[in-house]
């Protein structure tokens, strides 16, 4: 678990030189529409709106195209999520689009597919998210949660 740690750090790291822009969001997505349909089409347990998103704030992105010949097309994006009190992001299914969430400061629990019992992630956890995951996450704490969450996407057309 350390060097995981270790390893996401030293990311963050070595982004802090390359970041590319800072953005506050208006209106906080959390998962694209695409992933959210998948779940719906799929008829996957948990609930099917996002709720309780005090902010996200894209911290910076990189395009991995530069750098790696068999990356061209996609990116590589740093977000900070809060989550309020009572707050739920959406079930949804990875497509295309690993990543990795790293909780900064609360507790929050993932219902996961391919787990029977729900994981509850605290300060210093990492979730590992890759395609084909389906997933939900619900704050049932009094206190926010922000989350470190780093992917890979496709770029925009």
């Amino acid at each position: 678990m350390n060097q995981w740690r270790g390893i996401i750090r030293g990311i963050i790291v070595a982004l802090g030189v390359q970041l590319s822009f800072w953005v506050h969001a208006d209106t906080p997505v959390v998962v694209p529409e695409s992933e959210r349909k998948l779940a719906s089409d799929k008829h996957l347990d948990g609930p099917t709106k996002t709720t309780g998103i005090a902010s996200v704030t894209q911290l910076g992105s990189l395009d991995l195209g530069k750098d790696f010949s068999g990356m061209q097309g996609h990116h590589f994006r740093v977000r900070e999520l809060v989550i309020e009190p009572g707050g739920i992001v959406a079930v949804h299914e990875h497509d295309s689009r690993p990543g990795v969430a790293y909780i900064l400061e609360g507790e929050i629990i993932e219902h996961r597919n391919n787990k029977q019992a729900p994981i509850l992630h605290k300060k210093g956890s990492t979730a590992f998210e890759t395609s084909g995951v389906s997933h939900w996450w619900e704050n049932k704490t009094k206190s926010n949660v922000r989350a470190l969450v780093v992917d890979i996407l496709p770029n925009k057309k």
